[in-house]
C-alpha cells in the first residue's frame, strides 16, 4: 500500500470513528454531524449510509425544527454489537454482557474458591465465558471483545496484573495473554477505577464533563482520571492512584511502602476500625451513617473526619489538574448527603480554584452493575474512541 492509499484509509477510519462517537453520545441529524465534524454533507452521508448498512446506526425519529422539513435523527443501534465485561475483585468475580448503550444484558457470578492458583481460576473463567455465549445465544461475530477490570496496579499495555495488595493469586499474571489463547478477540485490561471512570464518561454523570475524576472509596481508594474526554493513564499506565498520595508525611506505613497515604486513613477498613472502637459489633458504613443520622455524635464525628481526609486527597488532585468535577462511588456514599455536604464544603474552601469556580462533587448514578458495565466499556471505548 502506497502512502496516499494509507493516508486515505486512515482518514476514512478516523472519520468513521469520529461520526460513530458523536452518534453514540446522543441522537443527531446528518446536518448537525456535518457542522460538528467539519465534513461536507456528502462525506457525512456516505459514512452514515455505511454505518446504517453495517447495522451500527439506525434512523430514529425527527428533530424539532421551527421551519421547513424536520431533520431525521440518527442513533446507535444498541444491539448491533456487544462487549463482555469481566470484573475480578478481592472478594468476587463477575462476568456479563453489555450492549453499546451500556445496558446489561446478562450477568453471572463466578465462584473461584476452588482455584488453587491463577491457572485454575482462568480455566474456570474460560468455561463460564463459553457457557454464557451458549446460554444467551449471542453471535460471536457481534463481539467487540472482552474488557477486564481488576484492582491495580496493572500494566495495561502488556495486559498484566502487577501486584495489587491482598491479591496474591493474580500477582504478575498476564491475564490478557492467557485468555487470548482461548479467545482470539480484542481483550483489554484496566484497573477497576479507570474502568468505572470510562463507564461514567459514556453512560453517567461524566457525559456532562470533559475533565473529571471518578473516585472509588472501598477496601482501597482509587480514581480514574478523564482529561479532555480521554482516560488519562500516565506514562506507564499507573496514573490515578489517589489513595496512595500522602496526606501525612509522618503518618502510618501503607501497604504500598509510602507513609501517610490517604488509603491508610479513609478506606473502608480504616473507617470501620475506628467505629469498632466505639461499638465492636459495627460491620458496615451503612450502620455508621444510620447511627450518625440518629444523632449519635461519636459517629457523626467519624463521618466528618472521613470528609476531611477525603477532601485532602481531592484537593491535591484539583490543584494539580483543575478538573471540573469529582464523581464518587462506593458504599461510603450510601445516603450520600450526610457526607457530601461536608466534603463539598471542605474541597471548595481549600482548592486553589475556589475564587474562580466551584468544583462539583456528585455521587455516581450508575452504581448498580457498574463493575461489569465498567469492564465492558473498556472495549466499547476502544471501538469508539479516536486515536
Amino acid at each position: 500500500m502506497n502512502n496516499s492509499a494509507r493516508n486515505s484509509a486512515y482518514t476514512k477510519s478516523y472519520n468513521r470513528k469520529l461520526i460513530t462517537g458523536i452518534i453514540h453520545r446522543e441522537p443527531v441529524s446528518r446536518a448537525e454531524l456535518a457542522r460538528k465534524t467539519g465534513l461536507t454533507r456528502a462525506a457525512v452521508s456516505i459514512i452514515v449510509d455505511e454505518l446504517i448498512s453495517d447495522g451500527f446506526v439506525v434512523e430514529k425519529g425527527v428533530a424539532e425544527a421551527e421551519l421547513g422539513r424536520k431533520p431525521v435523527l440518527l442513533d446507535i443501534n444498541p444491539e448491533s454489537c456487544y462487549a463482555l465485561g469481566l470484573n475480578i475483585s478481592r472478594d468476587k468475580c463477575s462476568l456479563g454482557i453489555v450492549n453499546l448503550k451500556g445496558e446489561l444484558k446478562a450477568r453471572k457470578e463466578i465462584d473461584l474458591s476452588s482455584a488453587a492458583d491463577a491457572g485454575e481460576a482462568l480455566k474456570i473463567i474460560s468455561e463460564e465465558i463459553k457457557r454464557m455465549h451458549l446460554e444467551t445465544g449471542t453471535a460471536p461475530k457481534k463481539l467487540l471483545g472482552l474488557g477486564i477490570s481488576t484492582p491495580g496496579p496493572v500494566d495495561v499495555f502488556s495486559g498484566t496484573i502487577i501486584n495489587p495488595p491482598n491479591f496474591d493469586m493474580w500477582k504478575n499474571v498476564n491475564i490478557v495473554g492467557e485468555l487470548k489463547k482461548e479467545f482470539p478477540c480484542n481483550i483489554l485490561l484496566e484497573n477497576n477505577s479507570a474502568a468505572l471512570a470510562l463507564a461514567e464518561k459514556y453512560y453517567g454523570l461524566g457525559k456532562k464533563f470533559s475533565n473529571f475524576i471518578l473516585m472509588v472509596v472501598d477496601t482501597g481508594i482509587g480514581s480514574g482520571i478523564v482529561i479532555n474526554d480521554k482516560l488519562y493513564r500516565g506514562f506507564g499506565g499507573f496514573g490515578g492512584e489517589i489513595g496512595h498520595t500522602s496526606i501525612n508525611v509522618n503518618g502510618d506505613l501503607c501497604s504500598c511502602g509510602n507513609v501517610g497515604c490517604l488509603e491508610v486513613y479513609a478506606s473502608m477498613p480504616a473507617v470501620l476500625k475506628k467505629a469498632k472502637r466505639i461499638e465492636p459489633g459495627i460491620s458496615s458504613w451503612n450502620e455508621i451513617v444510620d447511627r450518625a443520622e440518629a444523632g449519635d455524635t461519636r459517629f457523626l464525628e467519624i463521618v466528618e473526619e472521613e470528609a476531611r481526609y477525603l477532601s485532602a486527597g481531592i484537593v491535591n488532585v484539583v490543584n494539580i489538574l483543575e478538573i471540573e468535577a469529582v464523581v464518587l462511588t462506593g458504599d461510603i456514599f450510601y445516603k450520600h448527603g450526610i457526607i457530601m455536604d461536608s466534603l463539598s464544603r471542605y474541597v471548595n474552601e481549600r482548592a486553589m480554584t475556589r475564587k474562580v469556580h466551584r468544583v462539583g462533587l456528585y455521587a455516581s448514578e450508575i452504581a448498580k452493575n457498574a463493575d461489569i458495565i465498567g469492564a465492558a466499556t473498556i472495549v466499547i471505548d476502544d471501538f469508539i474512541r479516536l486515536y
